[in-house]
């Protein structure tokens, strides 16, 4: 009889199992093999087994290598098996919370920090003209049709020249709701346009049958042949805004061929909300003199003067809606502000004629003052197209191009009175528009 063999353990079972499994542990000459009829002890099984072996209790299957890992060669006693991580090639990096990865955050942190934030911009926009009055004009026959027609000089007689203003934008963060948006405070001003134009005429024909519609029988001023006149106009307007402004999504991790884990900004669609208080001032200051071709002022001249001033205070309700990249964007910003209008005008007239011709010319003097106020319905509108170039993840430079409605105001030409018709002239009717570039910055910190 052969020489017993004493029962492996369970302990020893666990490590035979380990080693075929492939995690490279294996002992070179040690082979497992399962035992099958009776109990290790029994004397003939025992004596059966070759040196360095190891007995397993009955029912212990050991594992074939060619199941676990398929496609590879059955492997021969004393191989060594290699690891394979085929397994884990086609995991998504969320299902891998490695401690070595970036943190995943909101790219709103490149893009709005959290902090303060400004912007300046340059501002060039046209004016639409004045309001169409004539303040002179001279019949004469036309010798080609033998018809009347007449020479006018009217207040648009020439349109205004682009003027420069600016646009600068002073923000705080006030952190995130619950939603995960952005919440601001900002004051913007806009403005410093002002507008100037100066014009004159001398009536074609000399001073026979020259008519002032705007004073039919005013002296110093009806039957001129010399008309100047001048006007100025601004716009500046202050706002106080809340804003809430949806965030980007999460940011893309991107890994380089070198192996190193980089962030990026995922392109997305920014709306946001804004509402606040908004106030505006337009001025607007008409002058008119007249004068006689070699007549002394003193004889025969006038001066006509007009002043406008306006003050809106409405409720701003606008947004924007931004296209945001990685190192650009682009989208509109529009507002809208139905106002109350606090209207006031002021008008002097002085003027003497003393002459005799032509004929039928009043003589006399003109003097008066005339004050008037009211308060209407106003509206201040504005939309801005844009497009931005990230210098950097928190500065970037900006074009655009602006378009500016304020309705329910008194313009100047509006409220000529010059002939004394109306006892409290004004006319709150009067709109402008504007429209120009834009250029300049934005930054964060």
């Amino acid at each position: 009889m052969g020489k017993p063999v004493n029962r492996s353990n369970r302990t020893n079972r666990c490590v035979a199992v380990a080693l075929v499994l492939g995690l490279s542990c294996c002992l070179p000459s040690l082979t497992l093999t399962a035992a099958a009829g009776p109990p290790a002890s029994d004397a003939a099984a025992a004596g059966s087994l070759g040196e360095g072996q190891l007995l397993l209790p009955p029912g212990d299957v050991v594992p074939d290598p060619v199941e676990i890992l398929p496609g590879a060669a059955r492997p021969r006693p004393g191989d060594l098996l290699d690891a394979s991580a085929r397994a884990a090639d086609g995991m998504l990096l969320e299902e891998f919370r490695l401690d070595e990865m970036p943190f995943e955050a909101s790219s709103g942190d490149w893009f709005w920090n959290g902090g303060w934030y400004a912007g300046g911009e340059s501002l060039w926009m046209d004016r639409s003209r004045n309001n169409r009055r004539t303040i002179a004009e001279q019949p004469y026959l036309d010798f080609r049709t033998g018809g009347v027609r007449f020479a006018k000089f009217t207040t648009t007689a020439q349109p205004f020249n682009m003027a420069p203003g600016a646009r600068v934008t002073i923000g705080r963060s006030l952190g995130r709701d619950y939603l995960d948006r952005d919440r601001a405070f900002e004051f913007i001003y806009y403005g410093g346009m002002t507008y100037e134009d100066v014009d004159g005429w001398n009536a074609p024909f000399g001073g026979d049958n020259v008519i002032v519609p705007i004073a039919p029988f005013a002296p110093g001023f009806a039957g001129a042949t010399q008309y100047a006149t001048w006007f100025n106009s601004d716009f500046n307007s202050w706002e106080w805004d809340y804003k809430l402004r949806r965030r980007l999504g999460r940011d893309q991790l991107v890994m380089s061929p070198g192996g190193n884990w980089s962030r990026h900004a995922e392109r997305g669609w920014l709306p946001a909300l804004i509402i606040g208080p908004r106030l505006a001032n337009v001025n607007e200051d008409f002058r008119l003199r007249t004068s006689q071709a070699g007549v002394s002022p003193a004889t025969f001249s006038g001066t006509y003067t007009v002043n406008a001033a306006n003050w809106l205070l409405g409720l701003n309700l606008g947004g924007e809606l931004i296209s945001q990249n990685e190192f650009f964007y682009w989208g509109l910003r529009g507002r809208a502000a139905p106002a109350l209008s606090f209207v006031s005008t002021h008008q002097t007239a002085v003027g003497v004629s003393s002459v005799t011709t032509p004929p039928g010319i009043p003589s006399g003097t003109t003097n008066f003052t005339a004050d008037a106020t009211r308060t209407a319905p106003g509206f201040i509108g504005d939309l801005t197209l844009m497009a931005g170039w990230n210098i950097t993840p928190n500065f970037a430079l900006q074009v655009g191009y602006d378009f500016l409605w304020v309705a329910g105001i008194a313009t100047a030409t509006r409220q000529f009175n010059l002939d004394q018709r109306d006892v409290r002239p004004l006319d709150a009717g009067g709109q402008t528009f504007y429209n120009g570039l834009s250029f300049g910055f934005n930054g964060s910190w």
